[in-house]
């Protein structure tokens, strides 16, 4: 279990997040939703390791119990934009994340080629970044965090360059993934429909720093989530997104 406890980011006098505390258990997609502007891509930033040095953050992590320093190993991050690094092939970038975890060159392309049909990028292996698609960008990218072996997973809008029928299918991915291997995600969002879809736990952050607006869990069973079935609880955000 990854818990976040009274987190607090400030950068100049200018408080960015204030009192956001969270948990993140394995198996289990948590969605992180509320206003542009309100920290959600911070507070991931922040657990990623990768804040600016600027921002003055006061609060604490933990692992099972055990204080943790961010980056770490058993965390995972993807940011909005693809962050694929243009002199390496699209195989390349999918299998660094591996290779930075100490796997061969070989041994990391090898495990991530396996998955290229499934993120339609087959044929795509010796391309270079500049040559695909800002989509096919976005899910080579995606390719590169979900391959790496840590417990929890952090997802700034992974799917918000994919066409429908791609961010449906990717979306599908990794529910099925995560059946299989579970692990610990916290996923920001925008779309409504995507976070009662697929999130376990839906956080509401509110648009001036403050601790949590809503922390709402979802317990109808994926399969059996209708439109009728979300109406009452897609309601609920909207309300609570318009007065926070």
């Amino acid at each position: 279990m990854l818990c976040v406890e009274r987190l607090t980011l400030d950068v100049g006098g200018r408080v960015l997040v204030a009192g956001f505390s969270c948990t993140l258990k394995t198996g289990e997609i948590t969605c992180l939703i509320g206003p542009s502007g309100c920290g959600k891509t911070s507070v991931v930033k922040w657990l990623a390791g990768i804040l600016s040095a600027e921002v003055d953050a006061q609060g604490s992590a933990t692992i099972d119990g055990v204080p943790i320093g961010c980056p770490h190993p058993d965390i995972a991050y993807q940011p909005q934009s693809d962050a694929l690094f243009p002199w390496l092939t699209i195989a390349g970038n999918a299998a660094l994340g591996l290779e930075m975890a100490g796997m061969t060159t070989a041994a990391a392309h090898r495990a991530v080629v396996a998955h290229f049909d499934t993120f339609g990028l087959s044929g795509c292996e010796g391309l270079y970044p500049e040559q695909i698609s800002g989509g096919m960008r976005q899910r080579a990218a995606f390719l590169r965090t979900m391959a790496q072996d840590s417990r929890f997973v952090l997802l700034d809008e992974p799917f918000s360059a994919l066409d429908a029928v791609t961010r449906l299918r990717m979306q599908d991915w990794l529910c099925t993934r995560l059946a299989a291997t579970p692990r610990g995600v916290l996923l920001v969002t925008h779309d409504l429909h995507e976070a009662t879809q697929m999130a376990d736990r839906i956080l509401v952050m509110s648009a001036g720093p403050g601790p949590l607006a809503a922390n709402i869990p979802i317990t109808t069973p994926r399969p059996h989530r209708t439109e009728a079935a979300l109406a009452d609880i897609r309601t609920t955000l909207k309300t609570l997104l318009l007065e926070n």
